[in-house]
């Protein structure tokens, strides 16, 4: 899927700046840029945006300069987006953090004029794609908008792939918290829920963001790995290793021997097949603290998230306000070889003085031997990891490839689930509890156990609470059934156990999917799968939620497909005619929702709930290797689109008796009726099947006591 032309064109870019040139210096740095700019435009016949030109009274050049050195509020193209300042909850981590000196790097205007074309850049992941969702103008609050969001990153990552930019990926995992912080950061989030007005909701990512993200990087053939925790190894190693920059705005990395460049400062101009950027050379950065061999340990002593770190500035003199010049001069009046010793000896505390050894240690290896083999080889692989159950690395590998989701990191390794972040009634349980069965299926597998006992930090009312709950399987659970292949001494075999299928037999006995979804599309048997789930299980009371949710997957699915195809032709046949009447028919139901009118919490509840058991069915399949198509979120899900069906229509008759009407003849009511017969009839097939067994049951009981 590419952008189409229309969106390929550049917006106004806007700046508001009272910055004027203060100096000859920055005044020649701009000139440059401007000049390096036309020089590109002439080879290449671009040519200036009108509406850039006719708004500006003044010199076009003195404003497009001012985009790179001042410190401007601006919105260009959709690589910035708009500037939103949405209001987001507190990020937790134990990472390593260095906003000091990553505000010091800014505003010492370090920046210089760069180009992106034909070359290598890592991304870092977090960075490139925070605050896209809220960007993306897409509402949140009844959950996602999944093809508007993922239209906005298939448009800003085209101009990367048009100027011929190979990007390689890099996110983070689990973050390291221990109980307390965990708990005081759920507490947090719930509290953030709790609104009178539901226009006062602070700004929250909706479930499957992060998802879409990683969906819409392979539909584009876009390379990504996803690291255990902390992502920084991964990037720093990998771009030494490709001799390329990276993509980030943790501008400290420049320290660690990475060229870095701001992903919001990035430029695509109209015709000319190149990225124009800033970016912070790793010599040059360098060069202004000169601090040179003794980097680590500035880097040690500017880590705010070190617990020894208010111990340090005690032993520097003159920290009132910035910290990071005051320990920059004390670094360099140390002697190098005796500067360690120094440091610790105003670190007091013994538990405060290992972790500085340990953040020390760790930043010293960083700078001078950033090893992530993993990572390195990945990239320079064409294939995955394949993963073999011999093999100690195999967790790490499944969750590098997106293979095993990252919420699986803390369910392995700490038996730990977080609650529900998404909007809910605080009259009814966690939201999450309804896909907990799902999960602790996959515990056992990632265990290799039949018994599962989980940690759960949720909500019970307005209030977090922690417990543990236990679940035990009858049926031995195969964990060989996760790896794709497993070896029989030099050879090496397939594994054709089907384990999501077991999975299906135990906990919706009867279903039988296969035959009820012949006249299906398989790229939602997992959808319906989880709609059969969730009724049956959970919520009986959401089966006209359920027809709503699959007419959102026609509609996104075979028929925005051919909407889109359409845009590529000046011939519209008669099977395309049919395509945009169906469309535009119900065009209406994705308009903005007022929220203020319409906002049921107990309704969004249980999209909540269902939401979770999707997200987990398909991390499930994932795991168990696949073997039916995963959702693909932004062909299936619209959270407005959903919703105003749901309050438009009144039951499936009114739903139905509306298509037959605007639709009649069309092929993709025929295909509607034909996903909403499989759904059915699996619904009908669980349900009768429980029937039969509590009514056996019954007789048997009977039977004894006779």
């Amino acid at each position: 899927m590419g952008a189409s032309p229309a969106m390929a064109m550049a917006r106004p870019f806007i700046l508001r700046s009272s910055h004027s040139i203060a100096s000859t210096g920055l005044a020649v740095r701009r000139l440059f840029v401007l000049t390096l700019l036309e020089k590109e435009m002439c080879l290449t016949g671009a040519v200036w945006p009108d509406n850039v030109r006719d708004t500006c009274p003044v010199s076009v050049s003195k404003k497009f300069i001012s985009y790179f050195f001042a410190e401007a509020t601006i919105s260009v193209s959709c690589l910035a987006g708009r500037n939103c300042k949405a209001v987001h909850g507190p990020t937790p981590g134990s990472k390593m953090k260095f906003t000091s000196l990553r505000r010091c790097i800014k505003n010492r205007n370090l920046g210089s004029p760069y180009i992106l074309s034909d070359c290598d850049v890592v991304v870092d992941g977090d960075s490139f794609f925070k605050d896209t969702y809220s960007n993306s103008n897409s509402q949140y609050i009844l959950g996602p908008d999944c093809d508007r969001y993922a239209d906005f990153l298939i448009h800003k990552l085209s101009s990367f792939l048009d100027s011929h930019v190979k990007c390689h990926f890099i996110f983070k995992g689990a973050t390291k918290l221990n109980m307390d912080e965990r708990q005081k950061f759920h507490e947090s989030i719930i509290h953030d829920r709790i609104v009178t007005k539901i226009k006062t909701a602070p700004y929250f990512q909706p479930l499957f963001a992060q998802d879409i993200q990683k969906q819409v990087l392979e539909e584009m053939d876009i390379k990504y790995f996803v690291c255990e925790y902390d992502s920084i190894e991964a990037i720093i190693g990998v771009a030494r290793k490709l001799k390329c920059p990276v993509l980030t705005d943790k501008l400290e990395y420049s320290l660690f021997g990475v060229s870095c460049i701001p992903p919001n400062f990035v430029l695509h101009i109209k015709g000319c097949n190149k990225l124009i950027c800033q970016i912070y050379e790793n010599e040059k950065v360098k060069n202004v603290f000169g601090v040179y061999n003794k980097t680590p340990m500035l880097l040690a002593l500017l880590n705010e998230n070190g617990i020894y770190f208010e111990q340090a500035k005690e032993i520097i003199d003159d920290m009132e306000g910035d910290v990071t010049w005051p320990v920059v001069k004390w670094v360099k009046r140390q002697r190098e070889a005796t500067i360690a010793s120094t440091v610790l000896k105003g670190i007091h505390d013994n538990e405060h003085r290992d972790a500085f050894n340990k953040v020390y240690e760790r930043i010293q290896t960083l700078y001078l031997y950033p090893f992530c083999n993993l990572a390195v080889k990945y990239f320079q692989k064409n294939k995955v990891h394949s993963l073999f159950r011999d093999d100690k690395k195999w967790f790490a590998k499944g969750i590098s490839n997106g293979r095993i989701a990252p919420a699986f990191i803390d369910l392995k390794k700490k038996g730990l689930v977080f609650g529900s972040m998404l909007m809910n009634d605080m009259k009814r349980p966690d939201a999450m509890l309804a896909a907990f069965e799902i999960v602790s299926y996959s515990h056992c597998l990632l265990t290799n156990s039949r018994s599962s006992t989980i940690t759960f930090i949720g909500r019970q009312a307005d209030r977090t609470f922690i417990q543990e709950i236990c679940n035990h399987w009858d049926r031995k659970i195969p964990q060989r059934g996760i790896f794709r292949k497993h070896r029989d001494g030099k050879k090496i075999q397939m594994n054709d156990c089907d384990v999501f299928k077991e999975f299906l037999e135990v906990v919706l006995p009867g279903s039988n999917f296969r035959y009820h979804f012949l006249f299906v599309p398989q790229d939602c048997w997992l959808l319906i799968i989880t709609l059969v789930y969730y009724i049956f299980k959970k919520n009986k009371d959401f089966l006209y939620a359920a027809y709503c949710i699959l007419l959102s997957y026609i509609v996104l699915g075979p028929v925005s497909k051919q909407v889109d195809e359409l845009k590529k032709v000046e011939s519209i046949l008669n099977s395309s005619k049919d395509c945009v009447s169906f469309y535009n028919n119900l065009k209406c139901m994705f308009d903005k929702v007022d929220l203020s009118q319409k906002y049921n919490s107990s309704v969004v509840h249980s999209f909540s709930e269902f939401q979770h058991c999707l997200q987990n069915m398909n991390y499930l399949n994932k795991l168990c290797g696949e073997k039916i198509p995963c959702t693909v979120y932004h062909d299936t899900y619209n959270a407005s689109f959903i919703n105003n069906a749901f309050m438009f229509f009144e039951d499936k008759n009114d739903l139905m008796e509306y298509l037959e009407n605007k639709c009649a003849g069309s092929i993709y009511l025929e295909m509607f009726k034909k996903v909403v017969d499989g759904f059915e009839k699996c619904l009908s097939a669980v349900e009768v099947f429980a029937k039969n067994n509590v009514l056996e049951a019954s007789v048997i009981s009977n039977e004894i006591k006779t």
